[in-house]
């Protein structure tokens, strides 16, 4: 990973906001790869295939309420290809949310199949499914999901203490510190390594929640309403953030968003509708 720290470039921001991305249907899951990729700026560049590292097929999920059975989503395909930024959008209700936690395993389909890296995990084990979540995938939610009795430091450090185990964790908690020491000035916190939540701003939450997220240096990044909590101004630092470790580190990044305006910047935008995806 880098060690440019990230902060907010508008010239680039403008640019891509005039350009916009393309607001298309998931890309086909039965097509692994593609010498097609659309990028920043609306252009279609001739790369190296790529292969699609995330899938959804055919994914059904309802929830019961009472006695009464709700359908979220009816048969969803998604994929997200290696190093792309990828916007899911919809109205509240439209069953974004929940794909996003099918596609990281903290949820299971009712019907359908996740596939990562040409594995299908949705029906692993819940321990091998949770090794995924702490090692392959880090997640960003909308309330951070902190811990309050840990400073920003600790909170950071959290995936490799539950993921190491007591002993491993001992042996190479040097190596472990300064690795989280480098992501929180990455996002622009050294100055707040000591603080607890309660002393953060949203902003500053979030920056602490994605150098979670990229402690054990995932392959995946899925962020569920990652600016939905904060002002406008945050929300963009916050997307500059993403969008910079797209770029910079062709880190791979599934983002749920209300917010158009900030789902036009990914690469690709998936609409969702009544549970479905809309066709381009």
């Amino acid at each position: 990973m880098s060690n440019t720290r990230i902060q907010p470039r508008e010239n680039a921001s403008a640019s891509r906001r005039a350009a916009g991305s393309s607001s298309v249907s998931a890309p086909r899951v039965d097509d692994p790869h593609s010498e097609t990729a659309i990028h920043p700026g609306g252009g279609a560049h001739k790369l190296a295939k790529r292969e699609v590292v995330l899938s959804a097929r055919q994914v059904h999920k309802s929830y019961k309420k009472g006695k009464h059975v709700i359908p979220v989503l009816r048969g969803v395909d998604f994929a997200a290809r290696q190093g792309d930024f990828t916007s899911i959008v919809g109205q509240s209700g439209s069953g974004k949310s929940t794909l996003l936690h099918l596609l990281g395993t903290l949820d299971s389909p009712d019907a359908g199949e996740i596939h990562f890296q040409g594995q299908r995990i949705d029906n692993l084990p819940s321990r091998e499914r949770d090794a995924y979540r702490n090692r392959s995938f880090g997640m960003i939610f909308q309330f951070y999901h902190l811990l309050p009795e840990c400073n920003t430091l600790e909170n950071v450090l959290m995936p490799m203490m539950i993921g190491a185990g007591v002993f491993k964790y001992w042996l190479g908690r040097k190596e472990y510190i300064e690795r989280a020491k480098h992501l929180i000035e990455l996002v622009g916190l050294s100055h707040r390594l000591t603080h607890k939540p309660r002393e953060l701003s949203g902003g500053e939450m979030q920056r602490t929640a994605i150098a979670r997220a990229l402690m054990a240096q995932p392959q995946l990044l899925l962020a569920d309403e990652p600016t939905g909590n904060l002002d406008q101004k945050t929300g963009r630092e916050i997307l500059e953030i993403l969008r910079t470790l797209n770029h910079e580190e062709r880190l791979t990044i599934v983002m749920v968003t209300h917010d158009l305006t900030i789902a036009s910047e990914a690469d690709q935008m998936v609409r969702l509708s009544e549970g479905l995806v809309e066709a381009a």
